[in-house]
């Protein structure tokens, strides 16, 4: 069954646009918030809906009218907040020049880690994140997120060790992580 409001989106009537945004704009601020984990501001996360619905709108002609919109806008969402992570990594200057084990994080490489830290437990992703791409050292994390110093340094090397097995099964070299 074709969905009329895909059909008007896809011709590009700006109505059908507004009502997919009023509609799905809390759901893809949701989707947006549970991705980054705590990570993001509220400015962020609305830039993250303000990018998902760009997407959406440039992508109208090519969405299938046969298809449910709210998994497409979910798929959409989740890649505005994974982009809007990296950017902040960029804005602190940490992805090309933190050390990691030996090795540096290469930017065409942060995809397929951001990808690696989405599997890892909400603790484990925090510390990893606000350490190599916030770069806060381990007792601001300790602090921030009220945690000992153990266990953030625990939690930093089991993400390590995590997404390094992730990494090596998709081909990359033990330096990188």
């Amino acid at each position: 069954m074709r969905d009329r409001l895909i059909l008007k989106l896809n011709s590009g009537n700006v109505r059908a646009f507004e009502q997919i945004m009023g509609k799905y704009s809390k759901y893809v601020f949701s989707i947006a918030k549970n991705h980054a984990k705590g990570l993001l501001t509220r400015e962020d996360l609305e830039e993250v809906v303000e990018d998902t619905f760009v997407a959406l709108w440039r992508a109208r002609e090519s969405i299938n009218a046969n298809q449910q919109l709210m998994p497409y806008i979910a798929a959409i969402a989740k890649n505005a907040a994974k982009n809007h992570l990296r950017c902040v990594g960029n804005a602190t200057g940490t992805q090309q020049s933190r050390q990691v084990e030996g090795g540096y994080m290469r930017v065409e490489t942060v995809s397929d880690i951001l990808d690696a830290a989405d599997k890892l437990g909400k603790k484990q992703y925090e510390v990893f994140i606000r350490y190599y791409f916030y770069g806060e050292t381990l007792g601001e994390i300790s602090e921030g997120m009220r945690l000992s110093d153990p266990d953030v340094r625990t939690s930093l090397h089991r993400a390590r060790e995590s997404i390094k097995v992730y990494l090596s099964e998709r081909g990359y070299s033990d330096e990188i992580v």
